[in-house]
């Protein structure tokens, strides 16, 4: 749908142009803004990749047993029936370090490993557990600390302070993660509830 919409404004901003005498406009448009995406991309792509080698020496250097065990009593908290040897706990950890940088791309990869090794054991291969919601909810609304790949957009458009936004992005995010997190407890206790209540029905066995 959304891609119906953005060809849609194309298409109008084109023959708006062509009916105003401003084509020539619109193309030095065009060009500028396909040359700012790829300036921005590059750039992008260098916080990206600094940060991400940065995860992988920790890895390679067993620093990610540190991080789990300094956010081990988050991740019990918030992964309350998550036996403790779980093969998903490292890969939660990482991603969470991603969201909390605001790393949105390199916590990705680590989510959906997470992801796959929730449904490994998962008794319900048919239903996300709830683990794989609260997941969900997290990288849904990213709670962030230091959201770098924002500051480096700020920074690439000179922004006379890049960092102001620290506080603000902060009080956002955490709120909509709380909320988040609150609205999913609750509905999964409703649900549980809710199916608790139904009658299971008799099975006969004809003899």
């Amino acid at each position: 749908m959304i891609h119906k919409i953005w060809i849609s404004l194309f298409a109008l901003g084109i023959v708006f142009s062509l009916f105003n005498g401003t084509t020539s406009e619109v193309n030095a448009a065009i060009l500028a803004g396909a040359q700012d995406a790829i300036s921005l991309i590059i750039y992008l792509a260098g916080i990206l990749i600094f940060w991400t080698g940065i995860l992988q020496v920790a890895s390679e250097a067993k620093m990610l047993l540190v991080l789990e065990k300094l956010f081990k009593p988050l991740i019990t908290f918030l992964y309350p029936k998550l036996p403790k040897d779980h093969p998903a706990l490292k890969y939660l950890t990482t991603n969470l370090v991603s969201n909390l940088l605001g790393l949105g791309s390199a916590a990705t990869p680590t989510g959906l490993k997470a992801m796959q090794e929730l449904q490994e054991t998962n008794p319900n291969k048919q239903a996300p557990s709830f683990e794989m919601y609260t997941l969900l909810v997290l990288n849904t609304a990213g709670f962030t600390i230091i959201p770098t790949t924002i500051i480096g957009i700020r920074h690439l458009y000179h922004s006379n302070n890049p960092t102001e936004v620290l506080l603000p992005i902060m009080l956002a995010s955490g709120m909509a993660t709380i909320g988040g997190l609150i609205i999913h407890n609750v509905y999964s206790r409703m649900k549980k509830i809710h199916t608790s209540g139904v009658n299971t029905p008799k099975t006969y066995v004809r003899r």
